[in-house]
């Protein structure tokens, strides 16, 4: 019995933190929809009990009244205290109540990808958010699929890092008017963030284990 406990912790060993191959506020653009982010941090403690690595908390203003907001925290292990958890946790805890919830597919590179999107309201005031999670060389939807996902490549592969991907187009005008001076809906503007920092994010983060 002791030998077979030994082989089996020597198997599956306790996955390692894995830095990204670049620092994420570097990765990504510096721009989007011809509007310059901003980053704004976040409070140590939060930072500390989120458990991220490495985060990016950016905001895009169109014009003077309208925006749309990025968050990337990445863990770079998700043992102990440092397992990430779903915006549909955390968002609710803060006062949104969700209104509504689908899994939808946007085109990345000319494929078809998984994102999880939900609108939320508090009093008067409505969000829109596209959310994911990246890393070991895939874009995972579900929350079941990450935890999966995680536990096998622990085991096989000592590798568990992931980064939760958020984005929030406050809903200023309505679901479908036109934000900002952008010509396109909350969903087209969300999607085009999407499509456009998911491909340089697969560049900042890990290699895949098998690659």
């Amino acid at each position: 019995a002791l030998a077979a406990g030994t082989a089996v912790t020597l198997l599956l060993g306790t996955p390692q933190p894995t830095p990204p191959r670049k620092p994420l506020t570097a990765a990504l653009p510096a721009s989007f929809m011809g509007s310059a982010g901003s980053d704004v941090a976040i409070g140590s403690d939060e930072v500390s009990k989120s458990g991220v690595s490495d985060y990016v908390n950016r905001v895009y203003m169109l014009d003077s009244t309208e925006g749309v907001a990025l968050y990337i925290g990445y863990h770079a292990t998700q043992q102990g205290d440092k397992r990430m958890h779903s915006p549909t946790l955390c968002l609710p805890g803060s006062g949104w109540t969700p209104v509504g919830e689908q899994l939808i597919t946007i085109p990345v590179a000319n494929k078809p990808v998984a994102i999880n999107r939900f609108i939320l309201q508090n009093g008067q005031n409505r969000i829109l958010v596209y959310y994911w999670f990246q890393g070991r060389g895939r874009l995972t939807a579900g929350q079941g699929d990450l935890k999966l996902n995680a536990m096998r490549d622990a085991l096989f592969t000592h590798r568990d890092e992931e980064a939760l991907v958020r984005i929030i187009v406050p809903l200023v005008k309505g679901d479908s008017a036109s934000v900002a001076s952008t010509g396109l809906s909350p969903d087209a503007l969300a999607a085009r963030l999407a499509e456009t920092i998911i491909p340089p994010l697969n560049n900042s983060l890990p290699a895949p284990p098998n690659a």
